[in-house]
């Protein structure tokens, strides 16, 4: 047995294993806490330099914005001082229900001179009688009008007298020369055709913010009143009263004018009452006094024969024209009198090729709307899918709708053409196919469709044919004819 003290209870290093090792750990402890604090920093100082360089980034695009504010400041400031010294007033006249007083146009080119000096200072005095407007210098007129539907009504109502009927085209060009600013606009025979442009370039000077007062002559048609509705809240538009205003236009709160130097402050009156349907087809010149044998011959003063009422067919013979030679049988003359009673105008064939005419419908956007189609008959419809079944081929839809087809070797039925009813049933069907251009399209024969016939609340929704069009409005606003014409609906 050995005579040394047994090693485990007597270590003279116990006692110190445990702070040993508490120091230990915490010198463990100190090097992760060191750890850490090292990496936070690294990060921070890190995301310190990224913020230093958008730092400078924003200061160096702070002294750019600044520099761009200035340039754009100036830019706006030479805007405005453009847009206050050149502010105009603009005035566009509807001349066919506007009209010029009839001394003025009687005197040509020298009454239209004296016309538009005459209207510049109305609307001068205007002006500068009005605190808002007193700053505006220049005055623009347009005149729009159909020089020879005017030149008729003038000539019908006796208000122009004499065989001249060039009168107003010569005032016309005097209206134009005597101030620059003014026009004197022919749109053209055909109905509507002064009214679609005076909507026009009356919207665009609406918007203009150097137009600062912006003048209507129309206040003779209610279509204007309609049109006006979407304006109510523009302070700068003025209405030019020539004629007593339309019921309409009792609604709006637009400020008035009137120049009675200048335009007639009646209608034009009707000598002449014609037939229902029945107009004067030419302007023929005023001829030399009235024989005592033609129809508008005045009475002998004195005579004792009771005035003749003015039946149907001694007022349609008044304004027959002048018999052609019988010598001619392909004169215009002979072909209206070929199949109509004696002394009555036959107008059926007239008024059907001009309801015949090929157009489209346009609505506010200049879309495309399609005509509305008379509902199908049933039985109709049903014979004709069996003729397509027991024939094994679909209908061709332009050979049949518009009478050709210049597809080489169409694998469609062509033969005889279907008959209106038929053809009825068929437009009906290629209304479902949409036309390739879209409500874009401007092609008088297309057959497809350019909308939803029910765009508000269409059964089949997102699947169906046009979804693309729902929100597309259908109401017709306009119509354009294949010979170029327009009319306003």
């Amino acid at each position: 047995m050995s005579g040394y003290p047994d090693d485990q209870e007597h270590d003279p290093t116990r006692p110190y294993l445990g702070p040993l090792q508490a120091f230990e750990r915490h010198i463990y402890q100190r090097h992760e806490v060191e750890s850490a604090f090292g990496n936070s920093y690294m990060d921070l100082l890190a995301k310190y330099k990224e913020k230093c360089k958008e730092c400078d980034r924003e200061k160096r695009n702070a002294v750019l914005w600044e520099k761009e504010q200035r340039m754009s400041e100036r830019e706006l400031n030479g805007l405005r001082a453009a847009a206050e010294s050149s502010t105009f007033a603009f005035a566009i006249i509807d001349g066919d229900g506007a009209v010029f007083r009839e001394d003025l146009i009687a005197r040509g080119e020298e009454g239209g001179g004296e016309a538009a000096h005459e209207l510049h200072k109305e609307l001068k005095h205007y002006l500068q009688n009005t605190p808002i407007y007193s700053n505006i210098d220049s005055i623009s007129v347009q005149v729009v009008l159909s020089v020879e539907g005017l030149n008729r009504a003038l000539h019908a109502s006796g208000t122009l007298q004499g065989p001249d009927v060039g009168l107003l085209a010569r005032f016309g060009r005097g209206f134009c020369r005597a101030q620059p600013l003014f026009s004197f606009v022919d749109v053209g025979y055909g109905k509507e055709q002064a009214d679609h442009k005076v909507r026009k370039i009356f919207e665009l000077m609406a918007n203009n913010i150097q137009c600062r007062c912006l003048i209507l002559g129309g206040l003779h048609d209610n279509g204007y009143a309609t049109f006006l509705e979407s304006f109510r809240n523009n302070s700068k538009i003025c209405l030019l009263e020539t004629t007593p205003a339309a019921a309409d236009f009792r609604k709006l709160s637009f400020s008035r004018i009137n120049f009675p130097t200048v335009f007639r402050s009646e209608t034009l009156p009707s000598r002449l009452t014609l037939l229902p349907g029945l107009s004067l087809p030419t302007l023929m010149p005023i001829s030399p006094p009235i024989g005592a044998g033609s129809a508008f011959a005045p009475s002998p003063v004195g005579s004792s024969a009771s005035p003749k009422p003015n039946t149907p067919t001694s007022l349609a013979s008044a304004v027959q024209p002048k018999r052609e030679p019988e010598s001619a049988p392909n004169s215009y003359a002979a072909i209206g009198r070929a199949g109509s009673t004696p002394g009555v105008i036959d107008i059926s064939i007239q008024k059907k090729a001009a309801n015949s005419r090929a157009y489209y419908q346009l609505n506010r956007a200049d879309e495309r709307v399609d005509v509305p189609l008379s509902r199908p008959d049933p039985s109709v419809v049903r014979a004709l899918d069996e003729k397509r079944q027991k024939n094994g081929a679909n209908f061709c839809n332009r050979y049949h709708l518009t009478g050709y087809c210049k597809t080489v070797g169409c694998a469609f039925q062509h033969g005889d053409r279907l008959n209106q009813a038929e053809q009825l049933a068929l437009k009906h069907k290629t209304r479902n196919l949409v036309c390739g251009s879209s409500h874009q399209c401007r092609d008088f024969s297309c057959t497809q469709g350019h909308h939803c016939v029910s765009p508000g609340a269409c059964y089949f929704g997102d699947t169906c044919r046009f979804a693309e069009m729902h929100g597309m409005d259908i109401t017709p606003t306009l119509k354009v004819y294949e010979d170029g014409t327009r009319e306003v609906v």
